[in-house]
C-alpha cells in the first residue's frame, strides 16, 4: 500500500506555533488586565496597545498551528485493487476500485476518473513534485491497461 500525505508540514512546527501563540496570548491578556486596572493609555504608538497586539498575534499563531495539524489528515493511498483518498475538496473519505474506472484523463494538476456511474476529479494542486509524479505514473500505468 502506498500512502501520500497531501500537506507535508512537520508536526513540530505546528506545535511550536501553538505553544508560541499560547504564550503571547496569555502575555497579552495579562498586560491588558494590568493596563485596565491602571487606566488604559490610549496614546498611539507609545500607549498600552502592545497588549492588544500581543493577544492578536498569539491568536493568529494558534490558528496557524492548528491549521497545520488539521491539514495533516488529507491523504491519497492505493494498493493493487483500489484507490482511497481524503482531500480538502470534497472533505470526505472515498474509495474507488480500479476495476470500476472506465477511462482516465491526466492533466497538469488534475486527474479525471470516469467511472461507470460518475466522474471523479482529483485536484492535486497541493502536492509536492515527487508525490505528484508518483501519482501520475500510477495512473498512466492504469490508463495503459484500459
Amino acid at each position: 500500500m502506498t500512502r501520500i500525505s497531501v500537506y507535508k508540514t512537520p508536526t513540530v512546527f505546528s506545535k511550536f506555533f501553538i505553544v508560541f501563540g499560547a504564550f503571547f496570548t496569555v502575555l497579552g491578556i495579562i498586560l491588558i488586565i494590568r493596563a485596565l486596572m491602571n487606566g488604559f493609555n490610549t496614546e498611539f504608538p507609545s500607549g498600552d496597545w502592545n497588549s492588544i497586539l500581543y493577544t492578536i498575534q498569539g491568536l493568529l499563531f494558534i490558528i496557524m498551528g492548528s491549521s497545520g495539524l488539521i491539514s495533516r489528515k488529507y491523504y491519497i493511498e492505493w494498493d493493487d485493487r483500489e484507490l482511497r483518498y481524503f482531500l480538502p475538496f470534497p472533505k470526505r473519505s472515498e474509495t474507488i476500485k480500479f476495476d470500476d474506472i472506465v477511462s482516465i484523463n491526466i492533466k497538469l494538476f488534475e486527474i479525471q476518473l470516469n467511472l461507470s456511474d460518475r466522474t471523479v476529479i482529483l485536484d492535486l494542486n497541493s502536492l509536492q513534485f515527487e508525490d505528484l509524479k508518483m501519482i501520475k505514473e500510477k495512473f498512466e500505468a492504469l490508463a495503459k491497461e484500459r
